[in-house]
């Protein structure tokens, strides 16, 4: 048996296949525009039935939860790493864990803070400290996403088969999720938050952000580091602020102002909406579980809106979500367990292992897609997860999910191998990085075949098959088993708050 705390090696898969469950103690850190906050987590792993190799969460039990402290700032170019570390240093002592028995965790920087100029640093200084990480720098449409599944809206679009629109909303910036029948359709964000503009504890004006000063700008009032802040002027800018946001939601024309505080493209998506729900740290104050004053913006904020979306005629119905402030991910990895089977290819066994590999979740609309509509389809994701190429997206794993109804053939299995190859480019045809690509139907030899063939032998390729993964997961691919010519493959899931319906 293998102690509770131990990290499991399941490269061994021969030691897995022993297990009929596991304890893991989890941890989940993130570091947003305004708040920062960690819980600890032990969740029970079983094997989902004696016949299968995939293993998932049965029970989870919340061990802690720190107290949400604003994320440090020095001279507002860079988060104060030093008192991050002393923070999560005390939150350890705390819960009484120690980073050792820690076996999995995620960290998350998100907004503004990932913007600052040692975001990056920040990520890995963590990871090192606290063990086995997933570690990301989330850019606003991956942070869109793990809001609305941490807010537990796409699951309650999922559950009761409406559209819903997920707004977030921290320090720094609003992010937006249209979810369809339990799926995200389309995603938006905009710099609209509460620290834009913040005071110190004399009332003193102390940070600003771009988006803030614009505002205060468009409005013709003075910001003064250090200097008094009007309470007129605090509610003049929330205002604005809110119109901006309120012209997004309702898919009005936007005005050049909002424009301006785009982070993305405006929104496409024009069908009916049937529910709004708001997360993050201003929809604390929008369904009134929050009075006091921390001398930002949110108050003004939250009530704004609360009376925009509350009135007669706005057309969505409100909602509350089951996580407001906590609903980016507050939990660490979950590991299932799966095995791809002897349709596997891997172009030389030195590939693998391979480690904490992100999923890019390509779905396939069309019955018989051609190449450019392969191609265009792995380009959109890309865009999803923020990255802008096959380059920039570095060491990840595509899952591309074939519609069941698509007949599977020549006229596929050439569409997919040209598609692929079509969308790489000089520089990442020759990356280091092997191409991975897991399959839920058995066609991982055939393309990796074909891919390896057109490519040449300096592009390392991984494709397994038989693998089941979401939008938000990252997977580990071990070692190959030469008797049964199969690779365990293990699914990390960002875990959510317990009682969020995501």
């Amino acid at each position: 048996m293998h102690d509770e705390h131990e990290f499991i090696n399941f490269a061994d898969a021969t030691e897995v296949f022993g297990l009929e469950s596991l304890l893991l103690k989890s941890v989940g850190i993130t570091i947003g525009s305004s708040t920062s906050h960690l819980m600890f987590s032990e969740l029970t792993v079983r094997r989902r039935d004696s016949r299968a190799s995939r293993f998932e969460i049965t029970e989870r039990e919340v061990l802690y939860r720190s107290p949400i402290m604003f994320t440090p700032y020095l001279a507002g170019v860079s988060v104060d790493t030093e008192k991050l570390h002393n923070f999560l240093m005390r939150s350890y002592e705390d819960a009484g864990i120690t980073p050792h028995s820690v076996d999995t965790g995620a960290v998350i920087i998100t907004g503004y803070a990932a913007r600052k100029d040692n975001a990056h640093a920040i990520v890995h200084l963590f990871s090192q400290w606290a063990g086995k990480f997933v570690c990301a720098t989330a850019g606003p449409n991956l942070e869109t996403m793990m809001a609305a599944y941490g807010s537990g809206a796409v699951k309650w679009s999922k559950d009761a088969r409406k559209t819903v629109m997920n707004i977030d909303i921290g320090g720094g910036t609003a992010k937006i999720a249209i979810i369809k029948d339990g799926t995200i359709v389309e995603t938006a964000s905009l710099f609209v938050g509460s620290r834009v503009v913040a005071r110190d504890k004399a009332g003193q004006l102390a940070r600003t952000e771009e988006s803030g000063v614009w505002a205060a700008k468009e409005l013709g009032i003075e910001l003064k580091m250090g200097a008094a802040l009007a309470v007129a002027d605090q509610r003049a800018i929330a205002e604005l602020l809110a119109k901006s946001l309120l012209e997004l939601i309702e898919r009005k024309e936007l005005s050049g102002f909002t424009h301006k505080l785009m982070e993305s493209s405006p929104l496409r998506y024009r069908e009916n909406i049937d529910v709004v729900m708001f997360s993050g740290g201003v929809a604390e104050y929008i369904y009134g579980h929050e009075q006091d004053d921390f001398g930002d913006l949110g108050p003004c904020l939250g009530e704004t809106i609360r009376q925009q979306v509350s009135a007669p005629g706005f057309g969505m119905a409100l909602e509350e979500p089951e996580e407001r402030i906590r609903a980016t991910v507050m939990g660490a990895a979950q590991y299932s367990l799966q095995v791809s089977g002897n349709t596997i290819f891997l172009s030389h066994g030195s590939v693998l292992p391979q480690r904490n590999l992100q999923v890019i979740k390509v779905c396939l609309e069309q019955r018989k897609p051609t190449a450019e509509d392969i191609a265009s389809s792995v380009r959109n994701a890309l865009g999803r997860y923020d990255f802008d190429s096959l380059e920039a997206a570095g060491p990840v794993a595509f899952s591309i999910v074939i519609p069941p109804e698509a007949p599977v053939g020549p006229a596929l299995l050439r569409s997919l191998t040209q598609g692929i190859l079509s969308i790489r480019d000089d520089r990442s045809a020759g990356s280091h990085h092997p191409l991975v690509l897991i399959f839920e139907i058995d066609i991982a030899n055939l393309v990796g075949t074909i891919l390896a063939e057109k490519s040449g032998p300096d592009q390392h390729i991984i494709c397994v098959d038989g693998i089941e993964v979401g939008a938000l997961d990252y997977v580990d691919i071990g070692t190959e088993i030469q008797s049964s010519r199969t690779v365990p493959v293990v699914v990390k899931n960002l875990v959510f708050s317990p009682g969020t319906r995501g």
